[in-house]
């Protein structure tokens, strides 16, 4: 269970890794262009799709993990990983509940001036996500570690 929930830790990370990289750097130029195309191509889909399931499954996993482990070794493990995406899950709720309304809602568009602060918002909240999931990971793989080293 534990490794589950390192890849999923992993599958989070790597996908606001490939956000971060590819698609966020082109929203802080012309936004309002960018947001208009952004929104127009999110008819069908988006993001929730990828990240919603697996990483709440995961962070739910974890703290399963947390509150079930019975093993000495590896408790400040599970610990250190659980009070991180304790963090992590009150970071992504502001940021989905307060940046990603001025970005993609309804009225985002009505408001151009705005999309470019919102924009660096994002950009610079999701690298403080990324760490913390790499961090709730990291955590994670090390109680993995001491677990499969044992007798």
């Amino acid at each position: 269970m534990t490794l589950l929930a390192v890849l999923g830790m992993a599958h989070w990370f790597f996908g606001n890794l490939y956000e971060a990289v590819v698609l966020s750097p082109n929203w802080v130029h012309d936004s309002p262009a960018q947001f208009a195309r952004l929104n127009a191509f999110f008819t069908h889909t988006g993001p929730t799709l990828y990240f919603v399931p697996l990483t709440q499954l995961a962070t739910v996993l974890v703290w399963v993990l947390w509150w079930r482990n019975r093993v000495d070794d590896v408790r400040a493990h599970y610990r250190r990983a659980g009070l991180a995406s304790l963090a992590l899950i009150a970071l992504t709720a502001a940021i989905v509940g307060l940046v990603l309304p001025r970005m993609l809602g309804p009225d985002a568009l009505a408001d151009p001036a705005g999309l470019n602060p919102a924009a660096w918002t994002w950009n610079v909240l999701n690298i403080a996500r990324m760490t913390l999931t790499a961090t709730t990971g990291w955590f994670l793989f090390q109680a993995f570690r001491t677990l499969d080293r044992r007798p």
